[in-house]
C-alpha cells in the first residue's frame, strides 16, 4: 500500500511540473508587490477565475496579500495601498442581467473607476482570460470593455484564444502597452508566480 501511494504521489509530482513546465507565456512580465486589487469589467465570470488562479500559483494569499471586489467603488480603490488594479474584461448578458443593469451602466461605472484610479495614480492591468466571444460588431459589449479599460492600463494580458483577430496587439503598439499573451487561461498560475510578489 504504500508502494502505492509512494508512486501515485510520484506520478502526481511529475504531471505538476511537466504542467509548469509547459506553461506557455509570451511577451515582457511586469512585477507588483501585494496588496492588489482583483475586479471585474462587464460583469463575466473572468473575475473569479483569476481569482482562483492567482490563489492556485501559492504566491500571496487571497484576503491578506490580495483582494477580490467585483464592483468597487472610489473609497475601495483606496482602501489599502493597492500596487495595481487588476480588471478583468469580459462581458455576457447574464452577467449584466444577473446584475440587473445594462451594458451602458457597466461602462459608465468603468469610466468612473478608471478615472479615480487614475486620479490617484493606482496602476491598471487589463486582463482577458477567455476565449474570444467578440463578434465583428465593434460596439458589442466585450469590445467596448476593452475600449474603456486597456487605453488606460500599463499592462495587458490575454490569453491566446482571446486575440485571435490581433485586437490587443493594435492596442499595445497604439498606446505603448506592454503586451503578455497566454497559451491557454491556466498559465495564468505560471505568470502569476512570476508577476506578484510579497513585499
Amino acid at each position: 500500500m504504500r508502494k502505492l501511494m509512494c508512486g501515485l504521489l510520484s506520478v502526481v509530482l511529475l504531471l505538476g511540473l511537466c504542467l509548469t513546465a509547459s506553461a506557455a507565456i509570451t511577451g515582457e512580465v511586469k512585477t507588483y508587490n501585494a496588496p492588489f486589487l482583483i475586479t471585474n469589467a462587464g460583469q463575466g465570470p473572468g473575475g473569479k477565475m483569476v481569482r482562483l488562479l492567482t490563489t492556485q500559483a501559492g504566491v500571496v494569499t487571497l484576503d491578506k496579500d490580495f483582494f477580490y471586489n467585483a464592483e468597487p467603488q472610489e473609497a475601495d480603490l483606496e482602501a489599502a495601498d493597492y500596487s495595481c488594479l487588476i480588471a478583468v474584461i469580459g462581458s455576457t448578458d447574464k452577467g449584466l442581467g444577473a446584475s440587473g443593469i445594462t451594458i451602458d451602466d457597466e461602462i459608465a461605472r468603468l469610466e468612473r473607476m478608471v478615472a479615480h484610479a487614475q486620479k490617484i495614480e493606482l496602476p491598471i492591468v487589463a486582463v482577458l482570460i477567455e476565449k474570444d466571444k467578440r463578434s465583428t460588431i465593434p460596439t458589442n459589449a466585450n469590445e467596448r470593455c476593452i475600449d474603456t479599460i486597456c487605453p488606460a492600463s500599463e499592462w495587458m494580458i490575454v490569453v491566446k484564444d482571446g486575440n485571435t483577430d490581433g485586437r490587443f496587439d493594435k492596442l499595445s503598439e497604439e498606446y505603448g502597452i506592454p503586451l503578455t499573451v497566454l497559451d491557454t487561461a491556466m498559465d495564468y498560475t505560471a505568470l502569476a508566480k512570476e508577476a506578484f510578489k510579497l513585499p
